[in-house]
């Protein structure tokens, strides 16, 4: 399930954002990108937003909006001092010129120290409810989302239940059929002595196998019972990845012993809605 979330604020003169995007995944799969001075709060963070988002492919930058990436530094200047002068005696030992000695001597650690300090606890503090306003708005936008994904598989469980009850005098059509071609072949071949006792168990049996009924009354049940995990507020991606499975395989069932051309057009329409209910399910959270 897609997520987007954002929230922004100044705190002492500096703009500070948040902003989270997600898309539906297995698992947890977060990459969260931070400013240097605020990595310390990256454990907390991933925890929280597991504890809140759960699952999902996630991304959460942590912005400064003001180019404050980088504060400018202060140069020691007695170790600049030194490396100098070991400088200046290695080019007349060496007999080279001193070229941009100045970019040579700030380069080498140390000689420059940045006067970026670690933000205080309340900065912490606030950057963190910016996180929370975020994860808020996310969720939020998953919910709107859900309620449409919602009311999509709604309307495709509804076909598939259409499609069922337009198979009842479809089976009773094909039942009549197929019972009166065999007591006829039953009648040709019992004129030649056949065991007539024997093949009409053998008509029952073979009837037996065609009934649909228990696939039907099967079907009705899962139906049921993914509409019912379809209404539960906890996360149920997977649960309803198993439903759709189990409503596939009754399906496939019926198909398989519907030797009825109309019955197996219908089985085709069911299969069809079943394809849409496993794509959208791959975006339940």
């Amino acid at each position: 399930m897609t997520g987007f979330g954002k929230s922004n604020g100044v705190y002492e003169g500096k703009k500070r954002s948040v902003e989270i995007r997600s898309l539906n995944g297995k698992g947890l799969d977060l990459n969260v990108k931070f400013p240097a001075q605020f990595r310390m709060l990256e454990p907390e963070v991933r925890a929280r937003i597991g504890e809140v988002l759960e699952r999902g492919k996630i991304d959460v930058g942590f912005y400064l909006e003001d180019g404050e990436v980088l504060q400018t530094g202060t140069l020691d200047q007695e170790l600049a001092q030194a490396y100098l002068l070991e400088l200046k005696k290695l080019s007349a030992e060496m007999g080279l010129p001193m070229n941009d000695w100045v970019s040579a001597v700030t380069q080498i650690p140390g000689v420059v120290k940045s006067s970026s300090s670690e933000p205080s606890d309340e900065e912490k503090q606030w950057m963190m409810g910016l996180l929370e306003d975020a994860l808020a708005a996310t969720v939020t936008f998953r919910g709107q989302e859900g309620a449409h994904l919602k009311r999509d598989l709604e309307e495709v469980l509804e076909g598939i239940s259409a499609l069922l009850q337009q198979l009842d005098p479809l089976e009773k059509e094909r039942y009549t059929m197929v019972r009166h071609r065999l007591e006829q072949a039953i009648k040709e071949v019992g004129k030649e002595g056949a065991d007539v006792g024997r093949l009409e168990q053998e008509l029952l049996f073979y009837l037996d196998k065609l009934d649909i009924s228990e696939e039907k009354i099967r079907l009705k049940s899962h139906l049921h019972f993914f509409q019912e995990t379809l209404l539960t507020k906890a996360s149920n991606g997977k649960k309803l990845g198993f439903i759709v499975q189990e409503m596939g395989r009754e399906i496939n069932t019926i198909g398989s012993k519907s030797n009825h051309a109309a019955m197996q057009r219908i089985v085709v329409e069911m299969k069809n809605h079943l394809e849409k209910i496993k794509e959208q399910t791959q975006n339940v959270l």
